[in-house]
């Protein structure tokens, strides 16, 4: 199986937000009176309900699915991909979710730490694949030893979500340390099998599946995969690890594919990797240049490897996603820390070093709540009131000047400052 050169729709392969049922490039929810349809699928930025894709999502009766089990919303986490199932309604803002499905793209042991930075980005090696960490992913801890991204230990266990290449790459927007004896779990392509050792490779790790329980009959290189284990890895960094799988299941019909229907808008988010002059792989799916019908004025040689954009098209006859729009992702460019002196229904104002900041929360902003013994999951900016201290990640939008946050943390206030007594000076 080879990588593919058109889109099609797959519910954890991509971010996706279908913009109306209807066919064609008719208008979106921003109009009209009644709700539309809808799968999403993104990163949660924030909860009360569920905030996916700019979209507030009511969830007081959907059922709530993570990682193949029926768990409590409470379960979930700011940076967390999910798929959801439901209506968005005319204002394109507000919906109702029927379902939430989300799932990780890999848990497992931490095998190399040296090429992340002091700021916490960089890469992690985790089961032989390369993480990538930025300012924008969100990082939970275990709250007493890890309390950033740089405690991280070789054989700590983490499960990351994001998006992936299926070739070794994830661009991480959520990672979180796990419990030692968790299932460990990797996604991915099957490359290099050797059927007579019973191997087959994913990114770098070595994957053994000669005492797995359960193996797919038609195993093949390039066929998408989910592998478990209840073993330590073996081997080192030098020479590799392997993994002795214990069980290998067919992950997403065995493609990484996005499908749709005829006429089906959609608008799906993911990691551009793998650039040259004529392709380019985004979310581990092959992308012909030329196929494109771009009606943008987007400037595809700025294009990056690890680049986050968002793609707009519809499905077409043929069932291929055809291409009318690409923006690039905005990413964190700068933060402040420090005191609110003001509140807003949409800004809150920060007081650093004399200095004070105005940004602009909106529903891509993510909301996290670090205050006290007991945060709140449920953080919006209604419960920020001026003297709270919170840290403030944001860009700057080219065209207004104003200051978007990109992320918006309440912490327990800055600690007071410890006056040691001075001595008399000796006569």
């Amino acid at each position: 199986m080879n990588k593919q050169t058109v889109f099609r729709k797959s519910l954890l392969a991509a971010s996706i937000a279908l913009l109306t049922a209807c066919g064609g490039s008719g208008g979106g929810t921003g109009t009209g009176t009644t709700a539309t349809d809808s799968t999403a699928e993104g990163v949660i930025t924030g909860f009360g309900s569920i905030f996916i894709n700019g979209v507030e999502y009511e969830t007081d009766s959907a059922s709530i699915n993570i990682d193949g089990a029926a768990l409590p919303e409470s379960q979930l986490g700011v940076g967390d991909v999910c798929v959801i199932e439901g209506s968005v309604n005319a204002d394109g803002t507000t919906g109702t979710a029927v379902s939430v499905v989300c799932a990780d793209e890999l848990e497992g042991y931490v095998l190399d730490i040296s090429n992340l930075a002091a700021d916490g980005t960089g890469t992690l090696n985790v089961m032989g694949q390369t993480i990538t960490v930025n300012l924008d992913t969100v990082f939970e801890g275990d709250g007493v030893d890890v309390l950033t991204i740089n405690d991280l230990s070789v054989n700590d266990v983490v499960e990351i979500s994001g998006f992936s290449n299926g070739n070794g790459s994830i661009l991480a927007t959520r990672v979180e340390t796990k419990e030692a004896d968790d299932d460990v779990e990797i996604k991915g392509l099957v490359s290099n099998l050797a059927t007579a050792d019973m191997t087959f490779s994913i990114g770098d790790l070595l994957v053994d599946y000669s005492a797995a329980g359960e193996v797919p009959g038609a195993l093949e290189n390039g066929l998408f995969v989910e592998v478990k284990t209840d073993a330590p890895l073996t081997g080192n960094a030098t020479d590799g690890f392997v993994m002795a799988a214990s069980k290998v299941e067919i992950e997403e019909d065995g493609d990484m594919d996005i499908d749709g229907d005829e006429g089906e808008e959609i608008k799906v988010q993911g990691m551009v990797s793998e650039v040259t002059d004529t392709t380019f792989l985004f979310n581990g799916q092959l992308v012909e240049i030329a196929s494109l019908e771009l009606d943008d004025d987007f400037d595809i040689s700025s294009l990056m490897d690890g680049m986050m954009i968002t793609v707009e098209g519809y499905i077409d006859a043929n069932g291929d996603f055809i291409v009318k729009e690409i923006e690039e992702e905005k990413e964190t460019e700068d933060e402040v820390e420090g005191t609110v002196t003001e509140v807003t229904d949409t800004t809150l104002t920060v007081l650093e070093d004399g200095t004070e900041t105005t940004v602009t929360i909106n529903n891509d902003t993510r909301m996290i709540d670090d205050k006290g013994d007991a945060p709140s999951q449920y953080f919006s900016l209604s419960d920020v009131v001026e003297g709270d201290y919170v840290e403030v990640e944001f860009y700057v939008n080219e065209e207004t000047g104003e200051n978007i946050a990109t992320e918006l943390e309440r912490d327990d206030d800055q600690p007071d400052l410890v006056i040691l007594p001075v001595s008399e000076p000796a006569l």
